[in-house]
């Protein structure tokens, strides 16, 4: 009988938690994230011709990679992030060969590293939706202001919304891959008028980014 009873006791006392010792929820880790990303951009608009001998042509900043690093605060419903890149765009230039009947696509003309490129982005991210067991979709709301400068010319500010859209992949319990597109908009041109060729005006600019980040959960 006294070994029954003691068995009994073990078997309570084994499913108690002692005072004081709760249960850590989930998703305890820190708030805090450091990310590093890598990707980049192509710009629409910047530029646009004002007669028609201009028709057909392209005038704007060319693909620069861009690398940046970045910090989130908040769990896995929200978060509020502050991000820094850096970047060389090119300066293109396209236009339609002489003799050809506009249909092509024309020449390229790329002039590497014109630009130095550095951008700043305050941002608010949720998740949509995840995965059974799998990466998490999250969209990103957020205000970006970049800084262009060129030698011989004065620095030119810019700032616009953003918005993005991305993949969340978890590595271990600390590390994240991501996968991301960004879509950014500025009324205004990186372009000083003086830069532009003849028959060329200024025009607000879209941003297109894809990129792939590393982030450390603190």
């Amino acid at each position: 009988m006294r070994l029954l009873l003691g068995s009994v006791l073990l078997s309570h006392l084994a499913g108690v938690t002692p005072a004081g010792a709760q249960p850590l929820p989930p998703n305890c880790g820190g708030a805090w994230r450091m990310m590093l990303t890598v990707g980049t951009s192509t710009f629409n608009g910047a530029a646009a011709g004002t007669d028609p001998s201009s028709v057909g042509l392209v005038f704007r900043p060319y693909r620069p990679t861009m690398l940046g690093l970045g910090v989130t605060y908040g769990r896995e419903r929200t978060r509020l992030g502050l991000f820094a890149k850096y970047g060389q765009p090119g300066l293109g230039f396209r236009g339609v060969p002489d003799g050809a009947d506009g249909g092509g696509a024309g020449v390229l003309i790329v002039v590497e590293n014109a630009f130095h490129l550095a951008s700043f982005t305050a941002s608010a991210s949720t998740r949509v939706a995840r995965l059974r067991g799998g990466p998490a979709l999250r969209s990103s709301l957020g205000l970006t202001l970049e800084r262009w400068s060129a030698p011989g010319t004065p620095i030119r500010t810019l700032v616009g919304p953003q918005a993005g859209m991305g993949l969340e992949f978890s590595l271990t319990g600390s590390l994240v891959a991501t996968i991301d597109g960004e879509l950014g908009f500025t009324p205004g041109s990186p372009f000083q008028v003086e830069d532009l060729p003849e028959g060329f005006r200024l025009r607000s600019t879209w941003r297109r980014t894809l990129q792939a980040g590393l982030s450390l959960r603190l």
